[in-house]
């Protein structure tokens, strides 16, 4: 038996291991008594402990590995959540176009009556080349948005115009 510097008591332990996995640390420089200390006090707690071999270097490695590949795919997730909103937002965009353009149609139709709607084309911006109909045409645009109960912009009357005359309806 011995005493370290710590005043502690030592004992010798004798080991026996495969000749090649001799040669292996041997080769490889590790101290094998430093090794298995540093095991055994990190088995049992011993907060001065540092693991020094090649395979806590490699789980050490594996654990930041996968914490990086855990944010990787929650930003990847957030992205996909991100891309779903403005895809429902584009959708609700849509639909509220689709909506409005047949209200449109509607309130037209409730003016036009009988009328053929060839009398509301010659009212269109791009038709009234002297400006003769501009106030017809913003009687015509009110008219409308107050049929729809929302404020419609003269370019969706003017859609829905062109679509009736291209209608023929």
């Amino acid at each position: 038996m011995r005493v370290d510097r710590e005043g502690r008591l030592l004992q010798q332990l004798t080991i026996w291991l495969p000749a090649e996995l001799v040669q292996l640390l041997k080769a490889d420089g590790l101290n094998v008594s430093k090794f298995i200390r540093d095991q055994i006090a990190l088995l049992y707690d011993d907060p001065g402990a540092t693991p020094n071999t090649a395979r806590d270097r490699l789980a050490q490695a594996a654990r930041e590995t996968i914490a990086r590949q855990r944010e990787a795919n929650a930003e990847r997730e957030a992205d996909l959540e991100r891309a779903r909103d403005a895809v429902r937002a584009m959708r609700a965009e849509r639909d509220a176009a689709t909506a409005r353009n047949g209200s449109v149609l509607e309130a037209l139709l409730q003016i036009v009556g009988d009328d053929p709607p060839g009398r509301l084309s010659r009212m269109l911006p791009e038709n009234d080349t002297n400006g003769d109909r501009m106030d017809d045409w913003d009687a015509l645009v009110r008219r409308v948005s107050r049929l729809c109960g929302a404020e419609i912009d003269s370019a969706d009357v003017a859609a829905g115009v062109r679509g009736l005359t291209a209608a023929g309806a």
